[in-house]
């Protein structure tokens, strides 16, 4: 369970979720993607915003309110890629009811993880995106929380955005007692502009003195660090109902060369880099690659204490 999260909005907590899952998917790993975001910006992503099956979260409330167990809503919104969507309404509810169960003292952090426990065993990866802190109860984090086992951060450059990455970890002490798997896998710099290297520099010195060694930020096979640049490729994808990665494929499309699920798969970056489109999906694939590289070396690790 892999969770992207940062108490503050528009710091890149959907943009980085769904590539990550679709470029998961595109790879060949069985991908349940969640939603509890209720802007709905992960439907824009992937292009079931305006799909009739879009129950607005309907499902999730029900699975939570009788306790029942989570099924995908969108089968195959890609190739081995579901979805279970969420919607305002819908999370007006389950706020209402969670912040309910918190005041008659009765534990709710647990929830989601139970209602996915029957369904785990379907999939390779679930990813989470979760609602920025302002506007929306700290209980649906907690809830989610509770489920999660890895935590991915993205943050932009400004002090406020890296500051919350301190109130989040608070968060993850809360649910610590209930979920004593969880961990931050590491932090995300996102929106970057890559000529502005004296903000990025600060930026990383910002992060990691926040982490004070609790995680660290993701390198690439040249120990630099991974950052998702600022471009506008990302707003065309978006409007496009397309992930970064079939954005570029579909500008290349006429060209000779691999396709972005290949090089993921074998654990390299690809060979061709095409134009400004194909930097972005070049930026979220190098993510994608390390996210799985560091959870395989973790639970490695693990294996060989627990042997």
């Amino acid at each position: 369970m892999i969770t992207f999260a940062n108490g503050k909005g528009g710091v890149g907590k959907t943009t980085t979720s769904t590539n990550f899952a679709g470029l998961c998917a595109a790879a060949g790993w069985r991908t349940l993607f969640i939603e509890f975001d209720p802007q709905g910006d992960a439907g824009d992503d992937l292009g079931y915003k305006r799909s009739e099956d879009n129950d607005q979260g309907a499902h999730m409330l029900e699975v939570l309110d009788a306790h029942k167990p989570l099924q995908p809503v969108l089968s195959e919104v890609r190739p081995k890629l579901d979805v279970v969507p969420m919607g305002r309404v819908a999370l007006k509810h389950i706020v209402e009811m969670l912040e309910g169960k918190e005041r008659r003292g009765t534990e709710f952090r647990l929830m989601l993880a139970e209602a996915l426990a029957p369904l785990a065993k379907d999939y390779d990866l679930i990813v989470i995106d979760t609602p920025p802190a302002t506007g929306t109860s700290p209980a649906i984090l907690q809830l989610v929380l509770g489920a999660t086992r890895w935590l991915i951060i993205p943050t932009k450059s400004d002090r406020s955005s890296i500051g919350n990455v301190r109130e989040l970890a608070a968060e993850m002490e809360a649910v610590r007692h209930v979920n004593p798997h969880i961990e931050v896998l590491g932090v995300v710099p996102f929106d970057f502009d890559r000529q502005a290297t004296r903000i990025l520099r600060n930026a990383v010195e910002d992060i990691e003195a926040v982490l004070d060694g609790a995680a660290s930020l993701f390198l690439d096979e040249a120990g630099e660090v991974i950052t998702i640049r600022h471009s506008s490729a990302a707003i065309d994808a978006r409007t496009a109902g397309k992930l970064v990665h079939e954005l570029a494929e579909i500008a290349t499309q006429e060209e000779a060369g691999e396709p972005w699920w290949k090089a993921l798969q074998e654990g390299r970056r690809p060979e061709r880099i095409p134009g400004s489109v194909g930097a972005l999906a070049d930026d979220h694939l190098l993510l994608t690659n390390a996210i799985i590289t560091r959870i395989g070396k973790f639970e490695e690790s693990l294996e060989e204490v627990s042997a």
